[in-house]
């Protein structure tokens, strides 16, 4: 799969990987069995040894995982189910391994409590959550106890698989024909369609298709909530929730709930005058986007259709690499077609970024939605991250489900689809600018789940600001910034209706999921329809990793507000107070990576802890 410093995609097939797999495998056994028997004096002959018995396996099967998200096929399904198991068997046997484990002990206890640089409290960090990672993997487990552990590991991950296979399979599947024209329920069609289309029986029949999709899930809701409390059982905590937020930044569950609560009451009667002024209870669940929409364009004069004629995709990703050029010092480019490495579809585009004049890294953009090839939404993953002493740069990829382009070649982009490309390509950044030479704290590596998100929402505030160079009139410009917080009230309670669904589902033992559900949605206000299947497509939390961790979400988001706040009380008109803030923000949390606590990280930047006043305050919600 390796060509120099990129993947060729074009070898990467499932024959490929079903040869390779099984010699990957057998290597990787016998170079942990050999650490394993060897007495390992420091960080250097323990941790990078380690590092290098694993990287040609885990580099393989995360192509996989790659493959099943932007090309998903049979084949590569099938050669997931054949292997998932036995890769889950070895990743345990590594993070189960007591002798490992003592080393990993030892070696840290060698290093002084007090580290001399940087660099050694980065390894001692990078030690520290190798420990804590191997305790939480069961380590301590013993005879029965650690069976079914693992027993369990391996159910989890083949549920989750089945899980968003069934999503995939659910979506593709439905469409719904009329007067000519075909609708779809996938991402890039879906939200456009209930915002703009007129026709009311259209929206109410994609609004239940979409709540009604992949009934076949709901038995795996079941088993997943059940597996994953018995897991933390046996870990000692009291359900998972506890077990999920000791790896992460939050103090307790009961901070997070905290959390919750005062958003809540924040929010709570500017959400009643927001549902009020489109209706309030006569509309109905497939009315409310287009009942806000047409609320929206009387009160702020503009309509979506408008404002995407200034958001061709060029464009806005020429105005997102200004943005970066000036906060941050960086020159992204596109390499040209004739001189780009191998992609996996036709679609992809590579960039290179340039810091100094030096390519400090480089970055995959797969934009375009492909149904029933690729999963819905969009993310960031990386394929390399930055190691020193491998002389190894980061390599990351963006992915999305934008409009294809139509027959005049552009593809416009809404004002939704914007902030994800700069969300996204936050993440990136962090990913591509951390300054950390140790591989396992590099980039997004041992950032705390719930601050994961900070430097992706932080770049969303920069969407509009007139440095991107995107022409658009300023009449219209500040209509689209005074509707900033159109309805922020209604956006905040569904997004904590979805936190607290998460939490409540994984600190109760709820013998009906989605009883908890509607109770939680009526409480914050949500739309939805008895009976529906909401649940079954909640793939951040059944599938995506966002286990009892949705929550990290509005978590980061009052960090990365925060952060945004101190541009804002520099004065965003000032280029010299813009530019220095933007060099210290890149020199604290985009390098910094998983080094320090990402709480540590965002003091270096601001000076202080977190207040929440700063997203109450740009939401407009004081």
């Amino acid at each position: 799969m390796k060509n120099d410093e990129f993947p060729v995609w074009e070898a990467f097939s499932p024959d490929y990987v079903e040869g390779a797999l099984p010699g990957l495998l057998e290597a990787a056994e016998r170079d942990v069995a050999a650490i394993e028997s060897s007495t390992p004096e420091g960080f250097e002959d323990f941790v990078w040894r380690l590092d290098d018995a694993m990287e040609d396996l885990l580099r393989c099967w995360h192509g996989v995982s790659h493959m099943l998200g932007v090309m998903n096929s049979q084949e590569w399904r099938a050669v997931q189910e054949r292997w998932q198991g036995r890769m889950v068997e070895f990743s345990l046997r590594v993070s189960q391994s007591r002798r490992l484990y003592e080393i990993a002990k030892a070696v840290l206890g060698r290093m002084p409590g007090k580290p001399a640089s940087d660099r050694d409290a980065t390894r001692r960090r990078i030690l520290e959550k190798m420990i804590e990672g191997a305790e939480m993997s069961g380590v301590g487990l013993e005879g029965e106890k650690k069976a079914r552990f693992n027993e369990i590991k391996s159910r989890l991950a083949r549920l989750a698989t089945d899980f968003s296979n069934d999503l995939i399979d659910a979506t593709k599947a439905f469409s719904f024909e009329k007067d000519g024209k075909t609708y779809t329920i996938d991402d890039s069609a879906y939200l456009e369609t209930m915002k703009q289309c007129a026709d009311r029986e259209v929206r109410e029949v994609l609004y239940r298709a979409r709540a009604m999709r992949a009934e076949g899930n709901t038995a795996r809701i079941s088993e997943i909530l059940a597996l994953r409390r018995e897991l933390a059982g046996l870990l000692g905590y009291e359900n998972y929730a506890e077990k999920s937020i000791a790896e992460k930044c939050a103090p307790s569950v009961a901070a997070v709930f905290k959390m919750i609560d005062d958003l809540d009451a924040a929010t709570v009667s500017r959400a009643a005058e927001e549902a009020k002024a489109i209706g309030g209870d006569s509309v109905l669940p497939w009315d409310v986007a287009y009942e806000a929409e047409r609320l929206r364009e009387r009160t702020y004069s503009y309509s979506e259709e408008e404002l995407k004629r200034h958001f061709e995709i060029d464009a806005v990703l020429d105005g997102l690499f200004a943005i970066a050029d000036f906060l941050f010092g960086v020159k992204v480019e596109e390499i040209p077609e004739s001189e780009r490495p191998d992609v996996w579809h036709e679609d992809v585009r590579f960039f290179s970024v340039s810091e100094g004049g030096e390519v400090v890294a480089h970055f995959y953009l797969d934009p375009y939605v492909r149904p029933g090839l690729k999963s819905g939404g969009a993310w960031m993953n990386e394929f390399a991250n930055r190691c020193d002493r491998r002389g190894k740069k980061p390599l990351a990829v963006v992915v999305a489900n934008f409009q294809r382009p139509g027959d005049d070649g552009k593809s416009l982009l809404t004002m939704r689809d914007v902030e994800t490309v700069y969300h996204e390509f936050g993440h990136a950044l962090q990913c591509m600018l951390t300054r950390v030479g140790e591989e396992g704290a590099a980039g997004i590596n041992l950032v705390e789940w719930d601050a994961v998100e900070v430097a992706s929402q932080f770049m969303e505030n920069w969407c509009l600001d007139d440095r991107t160079g995107v022409k658009i009139p300023a009449e219209l410009k500040a209509k689209v910034r005074a509707a900033k917080n159109f309805r922020a009230a209604s956006k905040c309670r569904r997004q904590l209706a979805l936190t607290k669904t998460d939490l409540e589902l994984h600190v109760h033992e709820a013998a009906d999921p989605d009883a908890v559900k509607t109770s939680v949605f009526r409480h914050f206000g949500v739309p939805f329809i008895p009976g529906d299947l909401f649940l079954c497509s909640f793939l951040h939390i059944f599938a995506g990793g966002y286990a009892a961790g949705y929550y990290g979400y509005k978590w980061a988001e009052v960090m990365s507000a925060d952060c945004y706040g101190a541009f804002e009380e520099a004065g965003l008109g000032d280029d010299e107070a813009m530019r220095r803030l933007g060099r210290r923000y890149r020199d604290t949390i985009l390098a910094l990576g998983g080094s320090k606590s990402a709480l540590d990280v965002f003091r270096d930047f601001r000076g202080r802890d977190p207040e929440i006043s700063a997203i109450l305050r740009q939401s407009d919600l004081l």
